[in-house]
């Protein structure tokens, strides 16, 4: 019997560019399952051969061979420029001309996230009101009707460029994060804030987000950093959770922006005690509910994403973003788990292509 192959979709320059390290782990966890796995490019796909240049991890170093066509495509493409490239786009339609499911279709943005999932009776309670910024007004309107309210890059990531911004009468304090430490910038006047603001947002598109009011874990912001996957049945699971804490006044909690991670079971029986059980549920409910919600408005193929839960005093969770490209686990546990359900959804897929469906 043939083993399944994988093939794991990276584009940009050299032989083997994107994330070598989870490539690596992709890899040692298809050998594991009995699956081939390969990295490649789309330049590095012979159409008219039926055969892809890729590389493998072996022996400590990256070896070039020859491979089959994958049978499953694994996107991993770095960034959304290269994801939007010509070259990436039409391996895509070749690929789905040929039958050959590429999963993870796409990256997401937090406002199309949002207006997405704002027409689903069941998913609005869960989200803090967001609005695209088009000019200050936007942004002073937000202000003046909840007091608190966060800027956000509409392609952010690790939490990069996001700012909080509170009002008290017409003083006003402006927190954001810059070369590694918390800064704190206040002001008597509502004018003397925008160009703050302007010259931080640059020409980035920009969010502006309700800030809810958070459960404190030891005095500190925190939420849930959660893996939902689809398994060997092709169903959504949440693979694991764990929490990311924010640093002493820091405004996300991103570990690349002075958080911690904390174990999901010893912060939530700390904050909720006795309800933390139901709380966990609420939480594994939503992001179930959600994940499916995505891949249909995204019309494409998903078979994971990483999802940031936030959770008020009364256990109500929060959803706050979706990444259809997950970075690694730092919990060993969530990481290994998350690697058998990868290839065993890899299984699936291409016994599912074999078939015809």
């Amino acid at each position: 019997m043939q083993r399944p192959i994988l093939g794991i979709l990276t584009a940009g320059k050299g032989s083997v560019p994107g994330n070598r390290e989870m490539f690596r782990f992709v890899q040692q966890a298809c050998r594991e399952a009995g699956l081939t796995a390969y990295v490649f490019t789309p330049a590095q796909v012979n159409w008219s051969q039926r055969i892809v240049y890729g590389y493998r991890y072996v022996g400590g170093r990256w070896r070039p061979g020859r491979f089959p066509l994958p049978q499953v495509v694994y996107n991993r493409v770095p960034n959304r420029q290269l994801e939007e490239s010509a070259e990436v786009r039409q391996l895509k339609r070749r690929l789905q001309a040929r039958g050959i499911p590429y999963y993870n279709a796409t990256y997401l943005n937090k406002y199309d996230l949002y207006r997405l999932l704002v027409t689903e009776s069941a998913i609005k309670p869960h989200l803090p009101w967001t609005k695209l910024v088009r000019s200050r007004a936007d942004i002073y309107d937000a202000l003046q009707r909840f007091g608190r309210i966060y800027l956000k890059p509409r392609h952010a990531f690790a939490g990069k460029g996001i700012m909080m911004v509170s009002l008290k009468g017409n003083a006003w304090a402006l927190r954001y994060r810059q070369n590694n430490s918390n800064r704190v910038i206040q002001g008597s006047k509502l004018s003397e804030l925008w160009p703050r603001l302007d010259q931080r947002m640059g020409r980035q598109s920009y969010i502006v987000q309700q800030a809810i009011s958070l459960a404190q874990y030891r005095g500190r912001n925190f939420d849930v950093r959660l893996l939902a996957q689809k398994n060997g049945q092709g169903r959504w699971q949440v693979t694991g959770m764990g929490m990311r804490v924010a640093s002493k006044g820091g405004i996300t909690t991103h570990v690349p922006n002075g958080g911690f991670i904390a174990p999901a079971e010893e912060v939530l029986a700390d904050v909720f005690g006795a309800e933390a059980p139901q709380v966990r549920q609420k939480v594994e409910q939503l992001a179930l509910q959600i994940a499916p919600i995505i891949e249909r408005g995204y019309r494409g193929l998903f078979g994971e994403m990483s999802m940031d839960i936030g959770l008020d005093t009364t256990g109500h969770p929060w959803f706050f973003e979706a990444n259809a490209k997950p970075m690694r686990f730092d919990e060993q546990g969530i990481r290994r788990k998350g690697l058998q359900t990868l290839t065993a959804y890899v299984q699936y897929l291409a016994k599912r292509a074999g078939t015809g469906g």
